[in-house]
Order: C-alpha cells, then structure tokens, then sequence
C-alpha cells in the first residue's frame, strides 16, 4: 500500500508537469506564429528564391510525414483501449444530451478531439489528462504507467526547447545590432545544406595519392578538356586532396568548395601503389598529415600498413562521395573515354602515355618484411579491395584473426 501510495504520488507529480508544459507549449505556439511571420518577411527582403523555396519546405515536411506514417503502430495496451473507450462514450458529440449547454458542449468536444489525438498518438500523458478532466475514475492499473508520463513529458519539453532555439525566436529576440549577423549565418547554413556554397564543375577526378590522378588528369587534358591536376581549370580538376570537402589542401591554391556534374574515380593496383606512397608520398609530411589529420587516415608505425590504412580511408570516402565512374588506370581508359562520350563531351581519343608524374623508387618486394607484419585483419580488407577492383590479392594464405 506504501508502494502504491508514492506511485500516485509520483503519478500526480508527472500529470502536472506535463499539463504545465502543454500550456506552456501552446503559447510559444501563438507567440512562434508573429515571430515566425516577422521572420518570413525579413527572409523575403533578401531576395534569395534559390535559398528560401516553399517549394524546399514543402518537401521537407512531406518527407518528415512519409518517415512519421512508416513507423511501426505501437502494440495497444489493454488498459489504454479500456481507458479510451470510456472516454469516447462520455464526450462524443453524437452522444451528448440534448439539455448539454453551449458552453459545455464545446468543452466536451475539446476533450474529445484531445482523446482521439491521444489514442491515434498513443500518447498516455494526453489520455490520462483527458481523462481527469472528463471526471473518470483510474483504477490502479494506470498508476504504473509513470515512466510513459515522463517520456511524454520529455517530448513536449523539447519541443519547447526547440521552439526557444530556433533561429526564428533567436533573431526575433535579439538587439537590432545583433539580428543582421544572426541572418547572415543561417543564410550561410541554407547554403551549405542546399549546397550552393560550392563552386559547379564539370569534372572533379580522385583517388588516393600515387594511384593515377596525375595521369587522370592527363589523359583528360589529352582528349580536349581543360582539366588540371591539383589545379582548378574550366572544365574542372582532378586532385586526391579534394576528397576532403573543406580547405585549405595542400599544394591547391584556389579555396573553393566544388559541385562537380561528374566525379570520376581512380584506382591503381595496390602492388605497385603501395610502394610508391611509402618510398615516395609519406615520406611527405604535408600529405601524410593532412590525411591523418583530416581524413582521420589511423597511423602505423609499419608504413605499408600505414599506406594500405591509408588507401581504404580514402576508398571509404570516395565511395561516399558517390562517383559516377571508376576506373582501373592500368587498363581501363578506353572505358573512362566512351563514358565521357556517352555524356556527350566533345572528347576525342588519344592513347594514354605510359607514364606520367613517375618517381623511382624500389619495388613491390623490397617491403617483403613489411608486408608480413601487416595484421591479418587489414590484409583481409585489403585483399577485399583488390576483389572490388579487379585486382589480384595483395596477401596469400591470409591467416585467421
């Protein structure tokens, strides 16, 4: 009896700070209605249809619905359909008495749209709220329904909190000094999440270092596209830097953000990769920091595990960019070639150069002791890129972890 003492009055406790909350809520509603009007007109002053698109917010808030109406529907309580069910028979409309005053029969029809909102929500706090206002008695069953109270609780309190961190309410609460910069950031956040702070490119090539962007980029010069390597051209830029979006890159003058209408993926065999960027790349303390530093690239004190970490970072990242095309350098430009001219490029073939942006430096074998100390983990992933690529394996009799 003790138990069921400090239940109700935990019970108690919740049902009032949620009815203070909803009250609270509803009038931040009619407040965030003037301020979001206020906002919209300042919005408008901006003259930006390319950022501010009610077309933008339209498919915003239908995607937002399609995620609500997939959710699974919650498995209904009994004594929730038991609550509801009385409830629906005490203050539905049709079934009021005709002596019901005006007054009464609007509270009533208040309380039963709150009902049906509560049962389609599966919301207990509004139920059980409801229900106390209708004068229904709760058995003690519904006392051990606490915790479903908070949780309700919490969502309107965040609710709440979303409505006073909005960037409407900011703006609208701050000095006259202050609300230009405050527009000027959210302006700046519209950009970046539509975007439109990145410069548009035709091509934008990557790949990891010394796997074949230098000759990216050669070749697509050789087929008539003014394209740089590490350098932005007209028609665009290959440079394995630009897998990470934001500058400063190293040895890249220009600062800007690209949108390329094509991303091209290069790929190189790892036997003849991997030595290079360990005889000739890390040893480069700009481009190996940069790409522990920003690509989150994990260090090894092995280097051929280092390049190899390295290698499947950056595929990682590559992959989620979302190229339109990979291609192996070794024997695959033919098919960059037709893909360029099936997006109707004005490109005309020229056979590769067998070499481009060569260093010298020793072979795939001199990092015999190396290679077996690589983790049996890393070699089964490497040897897992090897097969996505159409490479032979790197490792033989890759033993279990």
């Amino acid at each position: 009896m003790k138990k069921l003492g400090s239940q109700i009055i935990d019970f108690k406790r919740m049902i009032r700070q949620y009815e203070f909350f909803i009250e609270d809520l509803n009038d931040l509603k009619e407040i965030q209605s003037n301020i979001n009007s206020d906002f919209s007109s300042a919005i408008a002053g901006l003259k930006r249809p390319d950022l501010f698109d009610s077309k933008v917010t339209s498919d915003a808030a239908e995607q937002a619905n399609q995620a609500k109406d997939s959710e699974e529907e919650p498995e209904r309580d009994p004594s929730f359909k038991k609550l509801f069910r009385k409830m629906v028979v005490k203050c539905h409309p049709d079934r009021l008495s005709p002596d019901t005053s005006d007054s009464e029969r609007l509270r009533l029809k208040q309380l039963y749209e709150s009902s049906i909102k509560a049962n389609d929500d599966y919301n207990w706090a509004l139920l059980i709220t409801t229900a106390i206002k209708l004068e229904i008695e709760l058995g003690e069953e519904y006392y051990d329904h606490v915790n479903e109270l908070k949780h309700e609780s919490d969502k309107v309190q965040k609710e709440i909190e979303g409505i006073q961190g909005s960037v409407a309410w900011t703006w609208y609460h701050a000095s006259e000094e202050e609300k230009p910069k405050i527009m000027q950031q959210y302006v700046k956040h519209m950009e970046k999440s539509l975007g439109l702070d990145r410069k548009k490119v035709l091509i934008l090539g990557v790949g990891h270092p010394r796997t074949g962007t230098g000759f990216t980029a050669s070749i697509l010069s050789s087929w008539g596209l003014r394209i740089g390597h590490e350098k932005l051209m007209e028609d665009g830029i290959v440079a394995w830097q630009h897998v990470i979006e934001n500058g400063p890159w190293p040895w890249i003058k220009h600062t800007d953000k690209l949108k390329p209408e094509i991303l091209i993926y290069n790929v190189r065999n790892p036997k003849d990769s991997i030595p290079s960027i360990v005889f000739t790349e890390d040893v480069r303390p700009e481009s190996l920091k940069f790409r522990i530093r920003r690509g989150r690239v994990s260090r090894s004190s092995n280097p051929v595990e280092q390049a190899i970490h390295s290698i499947l970072r950056w595929d990682e990242l590559i992959i989620k960019m979302g190229p339109k095309f990979t291609y192996r350098v070794e024997d695959q430009a033919i098919d960059l070639f037709n893909f360029l001219k099936d997006k109707n490029l004005n490109v005309k073939w020229v056979s590769p150069q067998s070499v481009v942006n060569d260093r010298k430096h020793q072979g795939f074998e001199s990092l015999k002791n190396e290679l077996q100390s690589v983790s049996s983990e890393l070699q089964k992933k490497m040897n897992a890129y090897c097969q996505k690529y159409g490479y032979d394996p790197v490792f033989l009799n890759v033993p279990e972890a």
